[in-house]
C-alpha cells in the first residue's frame, strides 16, 4: 500500500468512529431502530418500506476504503464534489446491499414487486442515503457540502404523491441539492438535483412510476 493510501485508510478508520453530531442523522435515530453512535461497524440499512426493517451491517476496513476512495481526492469545486458523492453513494449501496441482503432493490416501487424482501421505498432510500452521507461527513470527506435532514414533496391532493429524499447544503453558497437514489436500481449513482427543481416534481426522463 502506498503512503498516501495508508494515510487515507488511517483517516477513514479514525473519523468514521466519531459520534453523531448533526440534525440529519439525529432525526433518523429518533424515528427508527438506529444506533446512537454511527460508525462503519454498525451502519443501519432500511428496507421493506418506511424503514420497517433496519439491518445493522459492519463494513470491513477494506470495504470502507473501497467506498471512501471516491472522495479521497478533495474536489476542486462543489459541482465536482457532487459527482464524487454520486459515485461514493453508488459504491456504498453495492457494499451495504451485499451485507444487508438488499442488492435486489429496483428503481421506484413497482419495479421491485417480485423482490419485496429487498425492495426499498423512498423513505428507505432517503434514510439510507442520509446515513451514508453522514458517514462521509464524519470522516472529513465532504469539503463543499454539509448533510441536512431529509426533505419531502407532495401532500397527496396538493403536489402529488409524497416523496422523500436526502439533502445537501453547499457550504459557501447555501444552495440546496437533493440526492435521490429512489429512481435507480441498487448500486447505480443517485440523481443530484437542485431542491427547487426537485420540489417542482422533477423525475428522470423516461421514468415511469
Amino acid at each position: 500500500m502506498r503512503w498516501p493510501e495508508r494515510l487515507l485508510l488511517v483517516a477513514l478508520l479514525c473519523c468514521a468512529r466519531v459520534a453523531i453530531a448533526n440534525d440529519a442523522y439525529d432525526e433518523l435515530y429518533r424515528l427508527y431502530d438506529y444506533p446512537q453512535e454511527l460508525n462503519r461497524e454498525q451502519v443501519p440499512v432500511c428496507s421493506q418500506h418506511g424503514c420497517e426493517r433496519v439491518t445493522r451491517v459492519a463494513l470491513s476496513a477494506a470495504q470502507w476504503q473501497q467506498v471512501g476512495r471516491h472522495l479521497a481526492q478533495p474536489a476542486a469545486s462543489a459541482a465536482a464534489e457532487r459527482e464524487q458523492i454520486r459515485e461514493a453513494i453508488a459504491e456504498m449501496e453495492r457494499v451495504a446491499g451485499l451485507l444487508a441482503g438488499t442488492s435486489g432493490d429496483r428503481g421506484g416501487d413497482l419495479a421491485g414487486l417480485t423482490t419485496l424482501s429487498a425492495q426499498m421505498d423512498c423513505v428507505d432510500e432517503a434514510s439510507n442515503t442520509t446515513t451514508y452521507l453522514t458517514l462521509f461527513e464524519q470522516a472529513g470527506l465532504l469539503h463543499w457540502h454539509q448533510v441536512e435532514p431529509r426533505v419531502m414533496r407532495g401532500y397527496f391532493i396538493v403536489g402529488g404523491w409524497p416523496h422523500f429524499t436526502a439533502l445537501l447544503r453547499e457550504r459557501q453558497s447555501g444552495d440546496l441539492w437533493v440526492v435521490d437514489s429512489w429512481f435507480r436500481d441498487n448500486g447505480q449513482p443517485p440523481d443530484v438535483v437542485e431542491l427547487a427543481t426537485w420540489k417542482a416534481g422533477w423525475k428522470p426522463e423516461g421514468f415511469v412510476f
